[in-house]
This record gives C-alpha cells, structure tokens and sequence, in this order.
C-alpha cells in the first residue's frame, strides 16, 4: 500500500500521521496483551510533544517580556491610579492589573489551544479512543459525575488530574490557575531580585521561572494522555488474565474490593484509569467491587493460598502502577505487605515496572 499522503491535507504533522493511520492497517495491536507502542507511535508522539512543549515555553516567555518591556519602557502610562472607596483613598496599579489580566487570558487560550492540538494529534496516531476504548465518552461523563458526587471528594488544586474529571473545561481552568500561579511567583522573584542585579537580569530570572513552569505543566497533560493512551488495553489483558484463573472462585471474588481499597482505588473513581479498571472488574470477574470503609486486609490476604496470594499481589501492583505514578503513599502499604512476606518484588522491580509501562513497554505482570 502507498504511504504518500493525501494531497488535500496540510502540514507534516498530518502527512506523518496518515502514514501512520495506513501502515496501521496491517500492524494492528493485539487485544489479548498489555498495550506496547510501536517504534514509529513512539516516534511520533515525542515529536508532537516537543512540538507541544516548545510552542507553550515560546507562549510563556512572550507573556512576560510583554507584560515587562511595555511596564519599564511606559512607566508613566501604568502610573499607579487613586481611587476613592468608602471615603477612603487607596492607590492601586489599576492599568497594570488589568495590562496582565488581558496578557494572561490570552496566553491561558493560547496555551490551552495548543495543548489541545498536540493531544488530539496524539489521539489520531494512536488511534485513541477508537481502538482502545468505545464508552470513551461514558466514562468521561461519569468521572465528572464521580468528582461532583459526594462520595467521591474532590478539590480543585495544583495537580492535573484533579481537573482533568472536568471533562472540556477542566484543560482550560488548569492551564488558567497555572498561569496565574506561575506569573504571580515570576513578578515577585523579580521584585526581590531588582535591588541587587539589573532590571533586564531579574526579568530574565522571571521569565525564565514562568516559563519552565508552565512547560512542566503542559508536560504533565501530555504525561497523563500518553497513560490514557496505554491503559485500556493494558487492563483489559490483565483482567482477562485474572477471569480464567479466578473468575469462578468465590473467594477470590471477594478479596478483590478488598485489594482496591487496600491499594486506594476506590476513593479515587474519578480518575481516568482507576475508573476503567473498576469497572473492568466489575464485569469480567467480581460483581460486587463497591467502595467501603478501610478494614484489616492484610491478615486477610495472609489466609490465602499460595497461588491466590500471587494473583492479588499482581492485582495490588497493577492497580497502583497503571496510573503512571507511585506515591509514598502507595509504597508505605507496600512495605507493610513486605513486612508480612506478602510481597515478593522488591522496590527496584517495582521501579523498573512503571518506568517501562510509561515508556509504552507494556506493564507486564
């Protein structure tokens, strides 16, 4: 088959992902094991999201050498303003706030805007949500279902996957509260630096603060689509896995709630992959997995046999790797089963497991 590109289509982006979306015809992934990226979806992405990255630092850096050439080179125009309030007379730099409010709504949009591009690039070269997951969309209406729900506590703060359950806005309020943050700390660094280095230093200071800030920021949105990207598949082999071991076995069936709420699960449901891997769960091995209160786990899985022992450890594992992250959290409950001889891979594997998985190696298990 040809691999020119179609001629109506515009830019090298969309060339190179056709030539992906044809060659994909004949190098389906397998649905029967964990999700591995092929060299040239690796390939790609890194480019989308250097592309990505470099267009937000670009962004960032123009935001602040706007906001600063035009306040040091028209210092009578952003002169501070009386104002009158209750009559008390209060000095505020009124066209300087309202200079930066201006600059940062449109970085906010720029920036959101080309982070949503590089996604949506990154979706089509690997085909996502398509052959990955055909309830996309369900599950995005239950996350933020999940997040406004009572039982699923849920504040909006500093990290992303808190506004990523925000569904369309959640991309836009994220970016926002970043900008603000990171601006805000970049003017006072240079505040505190003025005194002892030149303006043009400590505005290099400040800008080069913000900038990295926000490059960080969009690097964690591309981070946790690459995990959207390598998770449904990937759950869907280990849970099959689990069903034609366990699947008729009652006891397993009921340690499985269990293992969840041991591991954190359960009362984070409005995050992407613990969502699909509950409900995986629930339909292929356990019918019963609802979140309840922490109880004793440990003595528990300690009265199983060997060989289910294994399994829930594998389960435990995955469930707290399939995210991409591995808290302190997470490796305190870990030591207390290796405290137990209930865990037989050692922090290193552990290690070596996820820095594989969000390499789009596969989480093998």
């Amino acid at each position: 088959m040809s691999t020119r590109p179609p001629q109506d289509s515009t830019g090298i982006l969309d060339h190179l992902t056709m030539r992906y979306l044809r060659r994909a015809l004949d190098m389906s992934h397998p649905t029967d094991e964990p999700y591995v990226m092929s060299d040239v979806e690796t390939f790609l992405t890194q480019r989308v999201i250097y592309v990505t990255l470099f267009t937000t630092g670009i962004i960032s850096a123009l935001t602040v050498l706007l906001f600063q050439f035009s306040r040091l080179s028209w210092p009578n125009f952003f002169a501070k303003t009386t104002v009158v309030f209750v009559n008390t007379t209060v000095v505020l730099p009124l066209i300087t706030i309202l200079y930066s409010l201006l600059l940062l709504y449109l970085a906010v949009y720029l920036t959101t805007a080309a982070n949503r591009l590089g996604a949506r690039a990154i979706a089509q070269i690997c085909q996502f949500p398509r052959l990955h997951d055909l309830r996309y969309e369900h599950h995005i209406e239950t996350m933020f279902r999940m997040a406004r729900s009572k039982r699923q506590p849920f504040r909006l703060g500093v990290g992303i996957r808190a506004y990523m359950a925000w569904s369309r806005s959640g991309l836009l309020l994220y970016f926002a509260a970043s900008a603000v943050i990171g601006f805000v700390v970049s003017l006072l660094v240079s505040q505190w630096l003025s005194p002892y280095v030149s303006p043009s230093i400590a505005v290099v200071v400040g800008m080069v603060l913000y900038t990295g800030w926000l490059v960080y920021r969009a690097w964690r949105v591309q981070f946790e689509l690459r995990i959207r990207i390598l998770a449904p598949l990937t759950i869907r082999s280990f849970v099959n896995e689990l069903r034609e071991e366990w699947h008729t076995d009652e006891q397993f069936q009921d340690i499985v709630t269990d293992a969840l709420n041991f591991a954190g699960i359960l009362s984070s449901l409005h995050i992407y992959v613990h969502l699909l891997l509950v409900e995986t769960l629930t339909d292929r091995v356990s019918a019963a997995v609802l979140p309840h209160s922490p109880d004793n786990f440990t003595p528990k899985m300690a009265a199983l046999p060997v060989a289910m022992q294994r399994s829930i450890e594998r389960l435990l594992l995955f469930s707290m790797l399939i995210d991409g992250h591995f808290t302190s959290t997470e490796r305190n409950r870990l030591k207390q089963l290796q405290d137990q001889k209930l865990l037989t891979y050692t922090m290193s594997d552990i290690k070596q497991l996820r820095d594989d998985y969000i390499a789009g190696k596969g989480l093998w298990l």
